[in-house]
């Protein structure tokens, strides 16, 4: 009888020493900001549609080339949905979403000329006086101007 309670007694003991009597910590929970955007209330807000893995409402649109004619036949010509970037000759879907201050960084699944691969791809716009400027560069490697700018294209 003695026998059996051993087990029981330093289950106990080992128990009550990794108990340290403080509650746990409460996990943190995003908090709203004035912009509706979601934050820790200690860094940066992070875009709620970045937060459900989509590109940000201020990239989506049809984009060309500065020069282009936003045809649909232009080779500069890109659209860009919720979850989703089309190029001419292939088409991302969005597998995953993240951010660098005001850039967005998506994780696509590129297809294309039957090929298939992963490609981290930056999003940055920049102001210029005739309107935004979209960039598309590679989010592996340091932007670079040489890195094409396009122009929004009417709805």
């Amino acid at each position: 009888m003695e026998m059996r309670r051993l087990p029981l007694i330093a289950l106990a003991l080992l128990l009550a020493a990794c108990d340290s009597g403080a509650d746990p910590a409460p996990a943190e929970t995003p908090v709203p900001t004035e912009s509706g955007s979601m934050s820790d209330g200690a860094g940066p807000r992070l875009d709620p549609a970045i937060a459900a893995g989509e590109i940000p409402a201020r990239f989506h649109g049809v984009w060309d080339a500065v020069t282009g004619t936003c045809d649909p036949a232009s080779d500069m010509r890109v659209e860009i949905t919720a979850r989703r970037i089309e190029y001419y000759e292939s088409v991302g879907d969005v597998s995953g979403m993240g951010n660098e201050g005001d850039d967005a960084i998506a994780d696509l699944v590129m297809e294309g000329e039957g090929e298939t691969w992963v490609q981290p791809t930056r999003l940055s716009l920049e102001a210029m006086p005739d309107g935004e400027r979209l960039r598309i560069s590679d989010a592996l490697k340091p932007e670079s101007p040489d890195d094409p700018l396009r122009k929004r294209c009417p709805a």
